[in-house]
């Protein structure tokens, strides 16, 4: 990613780690759908890891919980929306 290579400390902007999270909720969503919602953030962090491999460790730490985040809004979303 471009912000990677122009940042100071080999961390993402955060602007780029939002985008990243939703890119690969987005993804994960489009192959499992509804049962994302119940992923533990462990697996949700197996599914990403090939994707953020590159990244720092704690940037790839982050983003297992940005994206496992994601999800639980999602269900909350779909929740109150039934």
């Amino acid at each position: 990613m471009q912000g990677y290579r122009f940042s100071t400390d080999h961390r993402l902007p955060e602007r780029d780690m939002l985008e990243l999270a939703d890119t690969l909720a987005l993804q994960i969503h489009q192959t499992l759908g509804s049962r994302v919602f119940l992923l533990p953030r462990s697996d949700v962090a197996d599914l990403i890891a090939p994707y953020v491999d590159d990244l720092d460790p704690e940037d790839q730490h982050a983003l297992g919980w940005m994206v496992w985040h994601l999800f639980q809004d999602a269900f909350e979303l779909a929740r109150l929306a039934a």
